[in-house]
């Protein structure tokens, strides 16, 4: 029998059929202490088995949950919401800063902006087929959706914009201003999945958190 099978009973049991045996045979202090110390070490060992075991088993919990495929998605989900914030960012410097805005800049800058947004929509399809039994999950995804489906429709008019021969600069920042808010309730609705998830391990830590450079537009708070 394995020690992290014993029971108290068995222990129990052991122990005095053990004692029984001391006392027939008149043991001596010496061995009867050195008996005692072992039957203690077995009792702390079946005591302690079961904390290891459910130690370990919570780390293979873990590590099941961060190599499914929806890990990574919101993994690269995470990532890219924070480089459409830079491309945004960037788009946003370039509109109000360059002396002469170049078409060739805005337009590839909002087309790059434009792949970031696509790329998120792709991988939260991905996590929300593979949860599509939870719920909160669902609900969470969808929400997610929502804001995405705004910067979309923003970026679609930035983008235009960015085309044209002569792009206003001001329009663009603007634009800008709200696309850069979706992604901020969009970063904040995707760390609560990750919570729910378990997959905190997925999250993009920017180097530093954003802070409105003197020529930004300041960004409309959601609602205004």
């Amino acid at each position: 029998m394995a020690v992290h099978d014993l029971t108290e009973v068995d222990i129990f049991v052991f122990t005095m059929s053990q004692f029984m045996f001391l006392k027939g045979t008149m043991m001596s202090i010496e061995s009867f202490g050195k008996f005692a110390a072992s039957i203690a070490l077995v009792a702390g060992l079946a005591l302690a088995f079961p904390q290891v075991t459910q130690a370990q088993s919570r780390i293979n919990d873990k590590v099941s949950r961060n190599n499914g495929a929806g890990f990574w998605a919101n993994q690269r989900t995470s990532r890219n919401i924070q480089h459409a914030r830079d491309y945004s960012t960037g788009i946003q410097r370039y509109a109000t800063q360059s002396p002469m805005i170049q078409t060739q800049v805005t337009q590839a800058e909002s087309q790059m902006l434009g792949q970031q947004l696509q790329a998120i929509q792709r991988d939260l399809v991905i996590v929300r087929d593979e949860h599509a039994t939870n719920p909160k999950v669902v609900a969470q995804v969808k929400k997610i959706e929502t804001q995405l489906g705004q910067a979309n429709a923003v970026q679609k008019s930035l983008h235009e914009e960015c085309c044209k021969s002569s792009p206003d600069g001001k329009m663009c920042a603007e634009m800008c201003s709200k696309i850069q808010v979706s992604l901020d309730e969009m970063k904040k609705e995707h760390d609560k999945l990750l919570k729910e998830l378990g997959h905190e391990d997925a999250a993009h830590h920017a180097a530093g958190g954003h802070e409105p450079l003197d020529h930004e537009t300041p960004a409309p708070k959601p609602g205004k």
